[in-house]
Parts: structure tokens; C-alpha cells; sequence
């Protein structure tokens, strides 16, 4: 009887280990993926910011905003005093004309 039970507790322990090594090994490849499509939406959102910036620096806020409007981006579109907001890209103006994309 003695032997049953030691019997059955090892094999739930033993299954329970498998299964959290299984897990450990799972969120950890999936860590490193999200991990690299981070990297990798950084670095785009970099090369689009110069970009942006190198085509539409000079340009003054209305011409832009009416761009972005153009596309269909009004409801990612935020206005506030020298500054204008595509999402989390923040275009900075100064006397009307842009500076700086952030």
C-alpha cells in the first residue's frame, strides 16, 4: 500500500516538473521572440521618423495637417498648441513651421 502511494506521488511529481519545465521553456522562446519584434518595430519607427522629418521639416502645419488628413488619419490625429500627434509620433512646430519629429 506504502509502495502505491509513494508510487503515485512520484508520478505527479514528476508530471508536474515536466509540465513546468515545458512552460518555462515556452514563455522563454516566446519572451525572445517579442523581445526581437520589439527591436525590429524600434528600428522602423526610427528609419519612418527620418523620414517623415526629412520630407516634411520646413513644411508649415497646415500643409501637414491636411496630408495626414488626406489619408485618413483623422482619428489618430491630435492637435495641441505647437505640437501635432500622429499616435505616439509628435510633430513639433515653431511660428507654424516644423522643427522636429519625435
Amino acid at each position: 500500500m506504502k509502495f502505491k502511494i509513494i508510487l503515485i506521488i512520484l508520478i505527479i511529481s514528476l508530471l508536474s516538473n515536466v509540465f513546468l519545465l515545458y512552460n518555462l521553456i515556452d514563455r522563454s522562446i516566446s519572451l525572445a521572440y517579442s523581445g526581437q519584434s520589439v527591436d525590429n518595430y524600434s528600428n522602423d519607427l526610427s528609419l519612418l521618423t527620418a523620414v517623415v522629418k526629412g520630407e516634411l521639416k520646413g513644411k508649415d502645419k497646415k500643409y501637414i495637417q491636411q496630408q495626414l488628413m488626406g489619408e485618413g488619419l483623422n482619428d489618430s490625429l491630435l492637435i495641441k498648441n505647437n505640437a501635432m500627434y500622429l499616435g505616439n509620433t509628435e510633430f513639433i512646430f515653431n511660428d507654424g513651421i516644423l522643427i522636429d519629429v519625435k
